[in-house]
Parts: C-alpha cells; structure tokens; sequence
C-alpha cells in the first residue's frame, strides 16, 4: 500500500539520523569541545592521518575462469575487473586537492599503526561515490575492538557521527591496550564491509616496537599485517549496476588476503599513487611473508570475512602470543577481576579465526639455509585454499586464500624500518 511505500529504509534511515547528528554537532560545536577535552589529558606523541572514502576497481586474478555477467564485470575497464569503495591514506595532500581520488579507492584499507599512548587524529573525508551518485551513503571509521572508546569516535551512525558526502569528520584515538584490531566503516556495514571499507590497525608496546605485547617474550625481528575477507562478484556487480543484494545468497568465489587472491598475494608491495603499479596498483599490500634464517616473525592476522578460515602453515611452528588484542603470556592483567593470569600461549601450525577475531603469532625460521638458495613454505586456508578451475579436477589454487613465507640465508634482507615491508632479492631467490 502508499503508506508501506513511504516507510524509510535502513539505508535511508541511518542516512538521515547520520546528517542530522552531524548538522547538530557543527551548530552546536560539539566537535570541537569534545576534541580539546579529549586531548587535555596531557602532552602525547601526536600522529595525524587523513584518510578519503570513494569507490573504484580492482582486479582479480586474471587466470581465474570468467562467470557471465559478474566477473569480470562489462563495466571494469581493463585490466581491472571488479567494482569497490574503500579507503584512501592520502595524508599530506592539501584538502582542496582531495577530490582527484575519487573513484581511485583501496583494497584492503591502508595499514594504521601507532605506538600504545599515542594521540592520533584521523581526519576522514567522503568523497561520495562516482559510480553510483544515486547513493549518497554516509561513511565512519569504527574501530572493532577498540576498548573504553566514547561513542562519539566510535563510528556506529545510531550512536556517534558520520561524514556525509562531501564532508569530512575528524577522529582521535589514544590507544592504550597493545595488540591487533581492524577497522571498517560502520555505515550500512554488511555491504560496506564486503564492498572493501576494512582495514587492520594495531597498537605496538611501550616496551618497543619489535614486541608484540609488554612482555620479553614476544620480541620478533620481523612483522607482517594480513587481512582476510572474501569477495562475491555477484554482490559486487549488484553494487555497480545499480541492483539490490539478497545477502542471504553469499556464494564468494574469492578469498582474499589483503585485498588480493592468489597468486596476487606473492607479488610484491605496490604504490597505489603510481599507475606503474599495474592491475594491482588498488591492492597495493601483498601477503608475501619474508626473513631471513634464524629470525622470529610476527603476523598479525584480522578476519573482517563473513566465513570462518582455518589458516595452516605447514613445517613451521607458530605460537599464538595475542589473541583478540589481548596478551596471552604470564602475568598479563585480569580484564574482569583483580589479579593476573597463567600463561595460556599456544604452539600449532592452524589458526582458526571467526569474523571479527584477530591472532598475533611468531614464528622462527630455520637456523640455517643453503646459499642462494631459499626455503618456501605454504600458508593457506585448509577449507578455501584452492578453488577448482572450470576443465581442471585437481584445483589450481587460483583465486584462493593462499600465501608463502620464504626464508633467505642469513644476512640476505636487510633490517625492515617499517611494518609489513618487504626487499626484492636476486634471481633464484
């Protein structure tokens, strides 16, 4: 009837609860009384990043079989293929010049890390979406686990703000718990979750930045960020053809590390500023885990999919030191009484991860490899790992949630001064 055709939609609604908070905190100065209140507490090491949220297109992996009319998708230009919104990390650019990234968004997110204690500003711009102007979707940043956050930073629109389109909302964080999160928009998140808005963020130890938590035992030499999420190019084209999305009929053909299926995640990092980054120049973060002989590695895994993974490594041993964002070592405080606990680390090869977790795990390379030479070791998900080829019975492993580690002699790759870097080696390695 008219009166069941007039009744607001979710998006609509949340739409419209987002403007009018956002309205009434700028006429009543509400941000800025709650930012200057915020940061009182005392002088902290301060890190400002601006960030964009827009759409654009990605490419999956070319070798993967095509299924009319989803993948790729009629209206991806070549060599991309699929249609996204994500987040842009454009930190320095002027806020008038910000415009040009639109339609150019980023798969997974830009990776956030801080220091515990830091105050960090994360100023987020949307800058609407050039696909689909018909939707005019608000955007926030929440970060998932985040704890003793105030709601007004927390960035779920019935309780906090949102940045509509073509405005900008300015965060704070002062993180004082160690460990590994993830962030996503909270808008409409079903869809602006598996559409690419996540990304992970951790907070490193006052002990240093080579410990994973305040505690000697999670020292590492070297650490890498990967996050797992699937992609239904069904749902994807929908977005992009201005279709509506039955969620309940989630069939993803991809799983992703970072963005990228295999074997996308063995190439190396890319610039998304630069278009000689090629198809991957959206993806820029890869999955290919390095080290040399005899060092300990930290991964930090987040699942922000809508699956469930069991993550295998097989020859190595991992020990779990971190789970959800909490330490798992002696001594480590009590979240719901007084106290301390027992020492609770695990040793496996499988990690198993629901949506929304998080593990911290090190490993340690072999003492020793043969000179130019290399060891490689598989890192896959032992239920979505490889995905059958149309015509192949054995399953090739293309557009599956699959990586590597591989391990140099010692002294092959220089220090890294920056989480999740990687060098290129010679040839053969």
């Amino acid at each position: 009837n008219e009166f069941t055709k007039r009744l607001p939609t979710r998006r609509t609604f949340i739409k419209g609860a987002g403007a009018a908070a956002a309205v009434s905190a700028a006429g009543f100065g509400l941000e800025r009384t709650l930012l200057s209140r915020f940061a009182s507490a005392g002088t902290r090491p301060r890190r400002d990043i601006t960030m964009v949220a827009t759409d654009g297109w990605i490419s999956m992996p070319q070798e993967a079989a095509p299924v009319a009319p989803f993948f790729p998708d009629s209206f991806a230009k070549p060599p991309f293929t699929t249609y996204i919104m994500g987040f842009r990390n454009v930190t320095g650019q002027a806020d008038n010049d910000l415009i040009r990234f639109k339609n150019k968004a980023q798969m997974s997110a830009p990776l956030i890390y801080c220091n515990e204690g830091d105050d960090i500003r994360i100023d987020l711009h949307n800058l609407g979406l050039a696909n689909r102007p018909d939707l005019v979707d608000s955007h926030t940043i929440h970060w998932h686990g985040f704890p003793r956050q105030i709601a007004y930073f927390d960035g779920v629109p019935d309780a906090s703000l949102a940045a509509p389109v073509g405005g900008n909302l300015p965060y704070q964080y002062i993180p004082l718990d160690p460990g590994t999160y993830m962030y996503h928009c909270h808008f409409e998140d079903v869809e602006h979750v598996h559409m690419g808005l996540t990304g992970v963020v951790f907070v490193r130890p006052a002990m240093g930045v080579k410990f994973a938590y305040n505690d000697a035992s999670t020292a590492f030499d070297r650490e890498f960020a990967i996050l797992l999420t699937e992609l239904d190019p069904h749902a994807h084209f929908n977005d992009a053809h201005v279709q509506d999305t039955d969620w309940t009929d989630y069939a993803p053909m991809f799983r992703l590390m970072n963005g990228r299926a295999y074997p996308d995640t063995l190439a190396p990092n890319g610039d998304p500023m630069s278009p000689a980054a090629g198809r991957l120049q959206y993806q820029p973060l890869s999955s290919l885990i390095q080290c040399n002989a005899g060092e300990k590695v930290l991964v930090r895994i987040s699942n922000l999919g809508f699956e469930e993974h069991s993550l295998v490594l097989p020859g190595l041993d991992m020990k779990m030191v971190g789970r959800d964002a909490k330490p798992l070592q002696t001594g480590r405080p009590d979240y719901a009484t007084t106290g301390s606990r027992a020492d609770i680390q695990t040793d496996t090869y499988r990690l198993d991860m629901g949506p929304g977790e998080s593990r911290d795990v090190i490993f340690t390379a072999p003492a020793s490899v043969t000179a130019n030479t290399k060891l490689v070791f598989p890192v896959y998900d032992r239920n979505y790992g490889f995905v059958n080829k149309n015509g192949t019975a054995s399953g090739d492993g293309y557009g599956g949630m699959r990586t590597e580690v591989h391990v140099h002699p010692a002294g092959t790759l220089p220090p890294q001064t920056q989480p999740h870097q990687q060098f290129a080696v010679g040839t053969g390695l």
